[in-house]
Parts: C-alpha cells; sequence; structure tokens
C-alpha cells in the first residue's frame, strides 16, 4: 500500500487548525467574561439560613493574567502565595464589624457624682465611650479587617509531593480563626475535551485520506 504523505500533512494541519480555533474560541469567551466580572460589584441577600450572604462573580485567569490582574496590585497577597508551588483559589474580603450601643450598668453606683466622655481610635478598633456614677456606655464600637483566603500546593523541596492547602489569613491581629474546614471539588474532565482524543481523531482521518 502506497502512502500519501501530503494526506496525512493536510490531515494533521487540519487538526491543529481545528484544535486552535477551539482554544482561541474558549480564551476569547474566557476573557469576555472577565471582562463583565471586573465591572461586577458585590451583591448581598438573604440565604436560607435567614442569614446575610454576599456575592460576586468569580474571575477565571491563567497563572500569567494572574499575576498582571492581580498580584502586580497587591505586594501583600503576592508575599502570601510565594510559599505555594501552584495557586488555585484566591479569596480577598473586607468586613467591618460594628456595634451601635453598648451599656454596663453598675450592681452598686459609685457614691459620687461624675461624668467623663471622650473616643478611643486605635488602627485596628475604635468607640466613643461615656462614663458616669451609674456606668458605662459604649458607642459605634467597631472593628475593621480584610481576609485572604489562598487555596493551592506545597512541597517541602523541588521534587516532593505536592499537598494541597488552605490558608486564612486577617489583618486584624485580634480576630483568630478557631476552626477550619476546606474541601475542593474535582470534576472529571469531558472525554471530547481531552487531547489525545483529537489525536485519534486526527489519526484516523489520516488513515482514511490514505485509503
Amino acid at each position: 500500500m502506497k502512502i500519501n504523505f501530503s494526506n496525512i500533512i493536510i490531515a494533521g494541519l487540519t487538526l491543529a487548525l481545528l484544535f486552535s480555533v477551539r482554544q482561541c474560541r474558549k480564551k476569547i469567551l474566557r476573557e469576555s467574561k472577565n471582562l463583565s466580572t471586573l465591572t461586577d460589584t458585590v451583591a448581598h441577600f438573604t440565604n436560607v439560613l435567614g442569614t446575610q450572604t454576599a456575592a460576586i462573580k468569580t474571575l477565571q485567569l491563567d497563572k500569567s493574567l494572574l499575576n498582571d490582574l492581580i498580584f502586580k496590585k497587591d505586594s501583600q497577597l503576592a508575599a502570601l502565595t510565594k510559599s505555594y508551588a501552584k495557586v488555585y483559589h484566591v479569596i480577598k474580603y473586607k468586613t467591618f464589624t460594628r456595634y451601635d450601643t453598648l451599656n454596663v450598668v453598675y450592681h452598686d453606683s459609685v457614691p459620687c457624682i461624675f461624668r467623663r466622655n471622650g473616643m478611643v481610635k486605635k488602627p485596628w478598633y475604635r468607640f466613643r465611650y461615656t462614663a458616669d456614677q451609674k456606668g458605662i456606655t459604649l458607642d459605634s464600637l467597631s472593628f475593621p479587617n480584610t481576609t485572604t483566603i489562598i487555596t493551592g500546593t506545597k512541597r517541602k523541596w523541588f521534587l516532593g509531593k505536592e499537598t494541597v492547602f488552605t490558608e486564612v489569613t486577617n489583618t486584624n491581629p485580634h480576630i483568630k480563626v478557631t476552626a477550619l474546614m476546606a474541601a475542593e471539588v474535582n470534576l472529571p474532565v469531558p472525554i471530547y475535551k481531552k487531547w489525545y482524543v483529537w489525536l485519534g481523531i486526527g489519526l484516523a482521518g489520516g488513515f482514511l485520506l490514505v485509503r
């Protein structure tokens, strides 16, 4: 049987073209979604538990875009990811905890009449206060905080086994994480997205053209 190498080459080039078009369409679609995500704002709603939930669209970035759009603009976040071999997910959010009024009433009144008021303003907490012979009132007690959640793989040395870790970091030193649970859902890759399926299609097409 005489092998027609030109047909094989044509089949291979056709396969490469189809694969390139498919990858290009995926990239354009991802970039379009990311453009709308960058302009998305935080939405708040009451969930099924009756508590408040904040939600926003998620950026889908490759390593290069993650570095350009996120890490180059946030040196602290970039520093936190240095220990990771691969970064899978990055979440960063700000919270502002506030109590309008807290009253502490003395069981026994102080045997003198006085009144003091003022304001305490620190980087990680602030409040106004009023104290008299009956008790203490704290007003506008607040705690700002920024939380960063990073999920990725780490290894002890260059060729060591990779282990998936999730780290939660708070900027407010008075906030401590007391419990943490992390899980990742591994979705199977559809058969039509696997590279060897496309390779098989190309080889079969080339074989048919030869015959």
